[in-house]
């Protein structure tokens, strides 16, 4: 089921412009039915249409005011509020990802495993420190249907929040700071299945202080506990590499540095193009269509993590290129002409960091002596493609790519 009223109010008041099928409905609630899309620019969105106005969305540019208040990393991000012709209020957030922490529990449960206390303190850090910025923001009542174990969902191995908060925003219920606490403790013990330490509870007020006296200072979970789901294309893989044919003949740095020396150049005024929108060519469009996940669908378009991609000027052996970049952050994505010409620009196997596994494994390099730092990325399984990251985040962001999807 679709909702064309929502999809023409998006798109007529507020330029947001969804795809496909436009909005679909995904999902009920109480009190709000639930629906998903894409934007033209890629970005996965989820929009929450209420059943009856309630008292917060009387004035929505108060509310929207309230929205970006807080931009935490913990939770899939309210970012819009609006209403219908109707007086039924909206809310549009990052469309949610991942899988309810209480699967992951009921894994632990039949598997016969405990949890340690260290384990749920690395598994919650993020969702704490989340709760902790709305009751500081004095929006509490935002999580007032976030924090259990069915709303909170574990994001994949190398995401920053291992488990990041849904439905956050505005809604008929009420909750106070203090109630939004106490889902938290019980949170905590669902994981642990331990009671809740009302020690703890009475010395603490904030859910991070709480998660860290149950946790313990400086603990590490132990080698068996791993707390992101399961099946992620980036886990780093324990099979020793399968030796490939490749051609080393050079070192291949010098030149992919000075690749990246005039991305950085280029990068500074990449969203200011005249071209917005311009259809890519015969090789850059077969990349987007390998990378649909990444590469915008045209030019000057909005791409992975909000990046504008635009073309690149390509060097010998390669058919296209395409440049997705902001003021911090790069991806550039080169289509060779073959296997041989990609693998001759990296080092061979034995240099490489094996991410992935299975039918989707990816040779990793870090590449020498840049500033800020950057990596360069080979699919096994797309052997013309070559992807390099770079920017002050790069370790962390390439591990977020979503090469494998």
């Amino acid at each position: 089921m679709s909702e064309p009223v929502i999809t023409g109010v998006l798109n007529e008041r507020y330029g947001i412009a969804l795809v496909g099928d436009g909005a679909r409905q995904t999902g009920r609630t109480a009190a709000s039915t639930l629906f998903e899309g894409k934007t033209d620019e890629g970005v996965g969105v989820q929009i929450e249409l209420f059943d009856a106005p309630f008292t917060a969305a009387a004035d929505t540019d108060a509310l929207n005011s309230q929205l970006n208040d807080i931009a935490h990393p913990g939770v899939f991000r309210p970012r819009l509020a609006g209403k219908l012709d109707d007086g039924r209020p909206f809310i549009l957030r990052d469309a949610p990802t991942g899988t309810p922490l209480s699967g992951l529990i009921a894994e632990k449960r039949e598997a016969g495993e405990t949890v340690s206390d260290a384990w749920a303190g690395e598994l919650l850090e993020s969702a704490a420190a989340a709760v902790d910025a709305y009751i500081a923001a004095g929006h509490s009542n935002f999580l007032a249907r976030s924090v259990n174990t069915e709303q909170m969902l574990v994001q994949h191995a190398f995401a920053k929040a291992p488990v990041k908060l849904g439905l956050v925003g505005p809604t008929t219920e009420h909750s106070s700071a203090e109630d939004i606490l106490h889902d938290f403790w019980r949170v905590i013990a669902e994981v642990t299945g331990k009671p809740v330490d009302e020690g703890a509870a009475a010395r603490h007020a904030t859910a991070v202080g709480y998660l860290r006296a149950i946790a313990g200072s400086g603990v590490a979970p132990g080698p068996g506990e791993v707390y992101r789901r399961e099946a992620d294309p980036y886990q780093a893989s324990q099979v020793a590499p399968v030796a490939t044919q490749t051609t080393t003949a050079r070192n291949p740095w010098p030149w992919i540095i000075g690749a990246l020396a005039l991305a950085l150049v280029a990068l500074i005024g990449a969203w200011w193009f005249t071209n917005r929108g311009q259809e890519w060519n015969e090789a850059e469009a077969q990349i987007h269509e390998a990378y649909p996940q990444i590469v915008a669908k045209k030019s000057g378009q909005y791409g992975w993590q909000g990046l504008t991609c635009e073309s690149a000027a390509t060097d010998p052996g390669q058919d296209g290129k395409i440049r997705c970049a902001d003021e911090s952050l790069g991806v550039t994505v080169i289509k060779y002409a073959n296997e041989r010409e990609r693998n001759g620009v990296v080092p061979g196997v034995d240099d490489a960091t094996v991410l992935g596994s299975g039918a989707c494994m990816i040779n990793d390099f870090e590449i020498p002596d840049t500033d800020p730092p950057a990596y360069a990325m080979a699919p096994r399984d797309n052997t013309e493609y070559l992807f390099i990251v770079n920017g002050a985040d790069a370790e962390t962001k390439r591990l977020e790519l979503p090469l494998c999807e």
